[in-house]
């Protein structure tokens, strides 16, 4: 178990539920959910806008909603979901239609997400993008009074550069409202090259965000804050010769692939998978992965992973490579 923001226990591993609804259809999704919660597993993630680049966005939320009312085991999880990055031109999810971070945007997408999810109330609620095109007092605003109104829990963000970070915490601060107590970034056991870390997610520049060192040290500076790290597994890329790293945003590179052999040797050495051994180095430095599976055995790969021990001489070999 882990703590969110130093309040809320989750377990390890954070799930998935984007594809939920969509490619990943409904009977299996719910093998999913059910296999994660009888694992152990307490932390389930969505967004207002998933899958709307294949169907009409709110799909994962919609199916989620259906799972928790035919479990009835709402109150024994910790939910999350997004807003920002939602299309206001049904059947064009480009950026130029995102609902953006307005006031009034934020109070719209956290209804539709509570009708979708069928809940009255949001654990976790992130600011999905960095939109720069609204002052960010007013976005930190809108977040602190879902907050303050106990509509949602914590607040956090998502595809946010440090300072970014760093200024709306202290926006936070000075409105006296909740801060943002949780970052998810792009974030894997290979560095990303330094063009890729430049990489901001504005408004009309639809770029992930990378969880760059600076990330890492300021998490070590404010233990009231926690990462969730996205994509850790880079699409398969540790596993299947058939996604190279090359095919990965900023992968590709000679340091990349010095470290990746030195991950390969590692999980060799272990008998267990390149995946399981990212999965446990990120979980090792107090980092949240968040798994995206589409079936059980990739499920079960996963979860493996939280047994994984790495020593001293091990992380110290992980982080030097």
């Amino acid at each position: 178990m882990v703590s969110l923001g130093n309040r809320r226990p989750v377990s390890a591993l954070c799930l998935g539920a984007m594809n939920f609804g969509t490619s990943t259809p409904a009977e299996t999704a719910f093998a999913i959910l059910d296999r994660f919660v009888e694992a152990g597993g307490t932390f389930i993630d969505t967004s207002n806008n998933y899958n709307q680049w294949v169907g009409h966005g709110g799909e994962s939320e919609e199916l989620l909603g259906q799972w928790l009312r035919s479990r009835g085991n709402r109150d024994s999880l910790v939910i999350a979901t997004k807003c920002g990055a939602r299309t206001t031109v049904p059947g064009d999810p480009g950026d130029a239609h995102w609902e953006g971070l307005n006031a009034s945007a934020v109070s719209s997408a956290v209804k539709g997400s509570l009708s979708r999810l069928g809940v009255d109330r949001i654990d976790l609620y992130y600011a999905h993008i960095d939109d720069r095109s609204t002052p960010l007092d007013e976005t930190v605003a809108a977040f602190g009074r879902l907050a303050a109104e106990g509509v949602v829990d914590l607040v956090g963000c998502s595809n946010t550069a440090t300072w970014r970070l760093d200024r709306a915490r202290q926006t936070a601060v000075a409105q006296g409202v909740a801060p943002y107590s949780v970052i998810q970034q792009h974030s894997s056991y290979l560095w990303p090259n330094p063009p890729a870390l430049q990489g901001v997610l504005r408004r009309g520049t639809p770029h992930f965000q990378h969880a760059g060192i600076e990330h890492f040290d300021y998490l070590s500076e404010n233990p009231d804050l926690t990462m969730v790290a996205y994509q850790s597994l880079l699409g398969g890329s540790y596993v299947r010769a058939d996604r190279p790293f090359w095919a990965q945003r900023g992968y590709a590179h000679p340091t990349a692939y010095v470290r990746f052999e030195a991950l390969r040797q590692i999980a060799g050495d272990l008998g267990v998978s390149p995946n399981q051994i990212v999965l446990a180095w990120l979980m090792h430095h107090g980092v949240v992965p968040l798994i995206g599976v589409s079936s059980i055995p990739q499920l079960e790969e996963a979860l493996a992973a939280v047994d994984i021990q790495l020593d001293a001489a091990l992380t110290t070999q992980l982080d030097n490579a």
